[in-house]
């Protein structure tokens, strides 16, 4: 418990410098322009938030000394779908505008990534059969978009995935695995040291540094439990929000008519009246409800 406040001590102290060092930098990023209205007067928050959550994991394995495989290869997991996002927003804030890497660049860069971790995965901690080899592939990119996809609005992507890993922490618990059970931990300590600045008004948005990581690693956390269907409904809004992308694109292109008055289906609500902060607050409902759900098949 003590490591745990130290660990949230350095969490807030890490934030809170990250966003003096961004702010003094004056590190913008473009606000989408297609975005709700409300939106557009976020054009001075600055980005790159996700390395605050990257600087507190690792901080964390230190302090906690999470030195085994599977740890170091979550780790690292992370780290590298960090490096594509902090790329993306790199990219976006050279060019002056919210387009990054292409979708064609991102998702080749997703599938190489997940590809060699899942090959030392399958190599250092547990053989995979070529099924579920490729099936992983498909998550590990599936949620690294979906989480991505659900970053739109104060905390609220920062609010689910703690959600998310508190869910993952109590089922390693459940199994018996301590030292997945303290990197979870970890985690929702990078977490919520994030969201101190995070939360409606956001300081300092995340950026793609942050919300494909978050994905990356949900889906090495189920890898690593052995049970990729508990991300149903530990993801559920992640998956949510991405059938609204789906459903929206088809709709369009096979009738010419949207389904949703804009997608992802968060800024759908937004649109419809709803504030900012009652749509996070729904959302976060749902995913709480997605964790209780969870607990049924522990």
């Amino acid at each position: 418990m003590i490591k745990l406040l130290f660990l949230l001590i350095v969490a807030l102290a890490i934030n809170n410098l990250l966003l003096y060092v961004l702010s003094q930098f004056k590190i913008y990023q473009k606000i989408y322009v297609l975005s709700p209205e409300l939106h557009q007067q976020k054009q001075k928050t600055p980005s790159f938030g996700g390395l605050a959550i990257l600087f507190t994991f690792m901080a964390g394995i230190l302090i906690f000394k999470l030195f085994s495989l599977i740890s170091l290869w979550l780790f690292l997991l992370f780290l590298c779908f960090s490096l594509i996002g902090f790329y993306d927003d790199l990219l976006s804030i050279l060019k002056k505008n919210n387009k990054g890497l292409s979708a064609r660049q991102k998702f080749f860069l997703q599938i190489i990534t997940s590809f060699i971790f899942l090959i030392l995965y399958s190599f250092l901690i547990q053989p995979l059969g070529i099924i579920w080899f490729v099936f992983y592939l498909f998550i590990f990119v599936g949620a690294s978009n979906a989480t991505n996809l659900t970053d739109g609005l104060d905390g609220l992507l920062t609010g689910l995935a703690i959600l998310s890993a508190l869910g993952f922490a109590t089922i390693f618990y459940k199994t018996g695995n301590i030292e997945l059970v303290r990197i979870s931990l970890v985690f929702i300590i990078s977490l919520l040291g994030f969201l101190s600045v995070n939360k409606h008004k956001a300081k300092i948005f995340m950026g793609d540094t942050g919300s494909l990581a978050i994905g990356g690693l949900l889906a090495g956390f189920s890898l690593a439990l052995n049970n990729p269907w508990v991300l149903i409904p530990l993801g559920l809004v992640y998956i949510l929000e991405t059938v609204s992308v789906i459903l929206q694109v088809c709709s369009y292109k096979i009738f010419k008519r949207r389904i949703f008055k804009m997608a992802p289906l968060h800024h759908h609500f937004e649109l419809m009246g709803l504030s900012e902060i009652k749509v996070v607050f729904l959302f976060w409902l749902i995913g709480l409800s997605g964790l209780l759900i969870s607990f049924l098949f522990l």
